[in-house]
């Protein structure tokens, strides 16, 4: 069986390690900082032409550990579209996000949440950093809904990767997830405009998930926002599976708990019959309390 990533891809950038400031502790050498280009320079780029021209490129590898397509637990479900407006407490702080690898304008999903600089997104790795090459014009649409952006948009201010999966060369899923900083616009920050969900940390049981995401694969468009819902069967250490057909451009989504906390996130899928989604274990708590700082 053939899996894909769920988003869109491909565009280059140079590393660029960041240092930490006088008083606070030093960054993680699990951890890579990029800075990325002025937010200007990223709001001027995603004109609505280019916007609608980032469609998914799902690439095609292996299963991760050999398992069967459909979960042992739950039945087969499709996505299901969300009605519009993303405006409830609930919806807004999920939303879009576009980004450049490779010269390719392309999409995924992603998410606020918590953090003590009420700044930090939280996505997948493979959306920001892609086979040895980083991202570009990585910027956040919370409620995007048919190009109407109510909540502005979000260009990334710096983003934080685990080194494992750069070094890995993005084959080492159990690091699917990454984060990137934000400014504060209109002297608000993000959480205080669209609210932020928490983080679930080593959460690996079984239980009742909604996975969320903006599939931008053909016959879908990237417009709008969809759900699929079901009881995860986890599959390793580090992964769970739920029987919905992820599609490219949800990687990144939030998978909620009965909590509204995202305790997984979209990572890749057969298309067809189960999506995996990355936990978060001490590695990803120690990335996401630097990119939170």
């Amino acid at each position: 069986m053939k899996l894909n990533r769920l988003f869109v891809a491909l565009g280059a950038s140079a590393a660029v390690l960041a240092l930490a400031p006088a008083g606070q502790a030093a960054p993680s050498p699990d951890v890579v900082e990029r800075s990325q280009a002025p937010t200007a320079e990223v709001d001027a780029y995603w004109t609505p032409e280019r916007i609608a021209e980032a469609v998914a490129n799902p690439m095609p590898m292996p299963t991760p550990d050999g398992a069967p397509a459909a979960p042992q637990a739950g039945a087969r479900d499709l996505i299901q579209k969300v009605p519009g407006p993303y405006s409830s407490e609930k919806l807004r702080s999920m939303g879009r996000l576009l980004f450049t690898t490779g010269g390719r304008n392309s999409s995924c999903s992603a998410t606020s949440v918590e953090a003590a600089n009420k700044n930090l997104v939280w996505t997948a790795a493979h959306c920001v950093h892609y086979n040895g090459v980083a991202a570009e014009n990585i910027t956040f649409l919370p409620g995007f809904l048919n190009n109407e952006k109510p909540y502005g948009t979000w260009p990334a201010k710096k983003t934080f990767i685990p080194q494992g999966w750069i070094s890995s060369s993005g084959k080492d899923f159990a690091l699917d997830y990454a984060g990137f900083s934000v400014e504060s616009q209109g002297g608000k920050s993000l959480t205080d405009t669209v609210g932020a969900k928490g983080v679930v940390f080593d959460d690996k049981k079984s239980q009742q998930t909604d996975m969320y995401g903006y599939p931008a694969e053909s016959p879908y468009t990237g417009q709008e926002m969809y759900t699929c819902s079901g009881i995860s069967a986890t599959v390793q250490t580090f992964d769970a599976k739920i029987a919905c057909n992820g599609i490219g451009g949800q990687s990144g989504g939030a998978w909620l708990n009965s909590s509204d906390k995202v305790w997984a996130v979209n990572s890749r899928s057969d298309r067809q019959t189960v999506t995996y989604g990355t936990l978060f274990d001490s590695k990803a708590k120690e990335l996401y309390q630097q990119a939170g700082s």
